[in-house]
């Protein structure tokens, strides 16, 4: 039997009698004591400094608590307050689907993402919506609520957080749907309630891949150096009171972050097989266009017997009509055009 096959034998052994008591669950030793190592790293590291151990030992702690403790105030950290655009692109895709991609949870994003829509529907038709939450953060939470108000048809409670409970409260004319929400692996705080609301409300379905789970009210801590550390202390929760913590998709779509970068750029890219880079995008209509020279063009005209020389136009190709790449974004206008039929067929 060769190497391998004994290795993946042995596994599968071991891990059957450690599922059955034969063997201890627990084969890993427990952690050393942090104290112990930093001393030894102190005594015995060459080169090191306190300040350079105490710098690589927070450090090294918050990166494994993922998001759920941060640095906030200081030089080159997270500001006390969110910034950035709260609605970044809005959009027609394939002349009916509206596309609005959200930066950040915040305040007035309802009252400029209405505007949006409102803009793109006075001179198209529109079928749906998919409102991309990929990449989106944010930690205010009435501003998620009234958010949910322009898509939810009915009122119920949807979240409720530290200082809040939240029950929808339906506008006079609500944004209709289908809806699709596309989620990520980034979308935290805020932007995964407002995902986790939508979906309660029964108001749309998320696509893409499993949220942060940072969807909690915070703290901040001030330090002696002037920073402050924001500690993530209660969960957000839903209206049923289930605590929002991953955010699963309805429908999910595997795409790494990097690619997904790449496609809220330029969705239409066509990305190279593990390269993130650009390789050919539909936009580019060079390899359509029609090169034929006029002497090629009298040549042929001779060809067929005519020696007038009279050029005739070429029959130039039609550039190719764009297909979006982004998967996750092509599977939520793809549901949404489905959709938008199957309702014009029942009326």
């Amino acid at each position: 039997m060769t190497r391998r096959f004994s290795r993946l034998f042995v596994l599968t052994f071991t891990g059957l009698l450690a599922a059955s008591g034969g063997l201890r669950a627990e084969t890993t030793n427990a952690a050393p004591d942090f104290k112990q190592v930093y001393e030894l790293l102190r005594a015995n590291l060459p080169g090191v400094t306190d300040a350079g151990l105490n710098s690589a030992a927070v450090t090294g702690l918050l990166s494994q608590l993922h998001g759920r403790a941060i640095l906030v105030g200081g030089q080159g950290k997270k500001p006390i307050s969110p910034g950035g655009p709260v609605l970044i692109k809005s959009a027609v895709l394939e002349s009916n689907v509206a596309y609005l991609l959200v930066g950040q949870v915040g305040d007035d994003l309802a009252n400029q993402l209405k505007t949006a829509y409102h803009t793109l529907t006075a001179t198209n038709k529109v079928v749906g919506m998919a409102l991309d939450l990929r990449f989106a953060d944010g930690s205010d939470y009435a501003a998620a609520m009234a958010t949910a108000d322009l898509f939810v048809t009915k009122k119920m409670p949807l979240l409720k957080w530290s200082d809040g409970i939240g029950s929808s409260q339906p506008v006079r004319e609500p944004i209709p749907g289908p809806l699709m929400v596309l989620v990520n692996g980034e979308t935290t705080g805020a932007a995964e309630a407002l995902a986790a609301a939508l979906r309660e409300a029964d108001a749309g379905l998320i696509i893409g891949n499993p949220t942060a789970g940072l969807a909690m009210t915070t703290m901040d801590f001030p330090l002696n150096n002037g920073e402050s550390l924001r500690i993530a202390t209660n969960p957000v929760k839903l209206g049923n009171g289930a605590a929002i913590a991953h955010v699963s998709p309805d429908i999910a779509v595997a795409v790494s972050p990097d690619d997904e970068r790449a496609y809220l750029k330029n969705p239409y890219v066509a990305l190279a097989q593990n390269d993130t880079s650009p390789a050919v995008t539909t936009n580019d209509f060079l390899p359509f266009v029609d090169h034929t020279s006029e002497a090629d063009l009298v040549r042929e005209k001779l060809k067929d017997g005519d020696d007038t020389g009279a050029v005739v136009p070429a029959h130039r190709k039609s550039p190719p009509i764009p297909v979006i790449q982004d998967p996750v974004l092509a599977r939520a206008v793809d549901l949404i055009k489905g959709l938008a039929i199957v309702h014009e067929s029942r009326l």
